[in-house]
């Protein structure tokens, strides 16, 4: 008996179609894998917020400037107003949050399972069999797991850090607006010590004219009063690099906002436990939790590359020839681990370790040193500033005013009233960068602690102490 020809080829035929579906189904099957959940910026947002009660912005838009709901920056600006908007338009700092896309990245790629190959050895042209076989991976099924951990890991290290670094744009931006409220409020008193300089020099004029005084003392007023005015110009330009060095900070450098600070309040240092800090910023601090992740990051990636040594494929080979109705056959390829078993990276993961632990106790170590060395600036700058205000502004005032009423009424040497006053300015001048250093320690303890610490406390009564141009003691005076 003959076989019938046609009959031949369509038995080929289906086997064929058989052995491909089965071949497919077999890739479907292998290359199955768990999709991780997409994570975004709210990670990071929700971080920041908490610590400085400050938000990340949600997207990304380059090249362009968004100012957070409900801040103008012509009406003034605070603190709190400058982290916010120095958050959202940052430009370094968004370009770090770049850091979080790439992290999500090697996220989803360290779950993804290896494609199988098809190697095809002939197409079914003239006599010739069809011949075929799948090669799936198999280690990639083990080693998910330990990827998996291991980008888990480093996507939390880069958290952390991403959210350290919105801790050092908000006391960035903090600083810079204290140092803008610094060379605004110089200026006015500038521009106050100005006028009671002019107006002293106008009484002397008028002492002069009634024969009451010599010209030396007409001429050291007005010398004074030049060397106020010069001051005031440099005081000027002072406000003006703030501002620009503010600006960068806030993102606000290429763009034409009207920039102002509010006045800044006289504030108090409250009283702090450095124990407590301490032991808040250790747990809670970001860059310390970093660090720390790195470590377990490091120990699964020995883990991992001490496994990774071995390459072992499933193989699913098949044709369309032969004595049995569908030709097919599994089977194993695998490298055989004689000359490489991953020894170089095994030990370069060992000593990635041993640094990983290394960076933590430096990290740590350096944390503890920022917060003591806070806590002791801001302990420093609210005692001076305690006695400043206490003891000496008090007297100095007291003093002033005697001596602008014994030269009034052409008792004292006009020296004497010069004398008292720079007492006065240099004391006011020094009132005025001791608070902004308490504000500045508060704002790097703040950053050193890893959250927010209500450090300060408005002063309740403000204390006079420079006379303005209309002194009674001045206006009642007779030449």
């Amino acid at each position: 008996m003959f076989a019938n020809p046609v009959s031949e080829r369509v038995r080929a035929a289906v086997n064929t179609v058989c052995m491909l579906c089965t071949g497919l189904c077999f890739c479907v099957f292998v290359g199955c894998g768990r999709s991780l959940p997409t994570v975004n910026r709210a990670v990071v947002d929700r971080e920041v917020r908490g610590r400085t009660d400050a938000s990340v912005a949600r997207e990304s838009h380059p090249g362009e400037v968004r100012i957070p709901p409900g801040i103008d920056t012509a009406t003034g600006l605070t603190e709190e107003n400058a982290a916010a908007i120095a958050l959202w338009n940052n430009a370094a700092f968004q370009a770090t949050l770049a850091d979080l896309g790439v992290a999500r990245g090697d996220l989803i790629q360290a779950g993804l399972l290896a494609n199988p190959q098809l190697n095809l050895l002939f197409p079914p042209l003239g006599s010739k069999q069809l011949e075929w076989t799948i090669f799936a991976p198999l280690e990639p099924l083990v080693l998910r797991k330990y990827r998996v951990e291991v980008a888990d890991r480093d996507f939390q290290r880069v958290c952390e850090d991403l959210v350290q670094n919105g801790l050092n744009v908000v006391r960035d931006a903090r600083i810079g607006l204290i140092d803008l409220q610094l060379a605004e409020d110089r200026r006015r008193l500038a521009v106050e010590n100005v006028a009671v300089v002019e107006r002293l020099v106008e009484l002397a004029g008028l002492r002069v004219d009634a024969g009451g005084s010599g010209e030396l003392e007409l001429v050291s007023a007005r010398l004074e009063a030049g060397q106020r005015r010069a001051e005031l110009a440099g005081l000027e330009q002072a406000v003006r690099i703030a501002e620009t060095r503010l600006r960068l900070i806030l993102g606000l450098a290429a763009v034409d906002l009207p920039l102002r600070a509010v006045a800044s309040p006289r504030v108090n240092a409250r009283a702090m436990e450095l124990d407590e800090v301490v032991t808040t910023a250790i747990r809670d601090r970001p860059d310390v939790r970093a660090a720390r992740i790195a470590v377990q990051a490091a120990e699964r990636r020995l883990e991992l590359n001490r496994r990774s040594f071995l390459r072992v494929d499933g193989v699913l080979d098949g044709n369309n020839g032969g004595a049995g109705p569908n030709n097919m056959g599994p089977g194993l390829r695998f490298e055989v681990p004689i000359f490489n078993r991953n020894e170089g990276l095994v030990i370069r993961s060992q000593w990635t370790v041993d640094q990983a632990r290394h960076n933590y106790h430096a990290v740590h170590d350096r944390a503890l040193t920022e917060v003591r060395v806070a806590l002791g600036s801001f302990a420093q700058a609210g005692g001076s500033l305690g006695i400043l205000r206490r003891d000496v502004l008090p007297e100095l005032q007291r003093v002033q005013q005697l001596a602008e009423t014994a030269w009034a009424d052409g008792g004292d040497s006009y020296v004497v009233v010069l004398q008292t006053t720079s007492q006065v300015l240099t004391a006011r001048q020094r009132e005025q960068e001791l608070q902004a250093d308490l504000r500045r320690a508060a704002a790097e303890l703040s950053r050193s602690a890893g959250r927010r610490i209500d450090a300060l406390e408005i002063q309740e009564t403000d204390l006079p102490v420079l006379p303005s141009a209309s002194t009674p003691a001045a206006e009642g005076q007779k030449p």
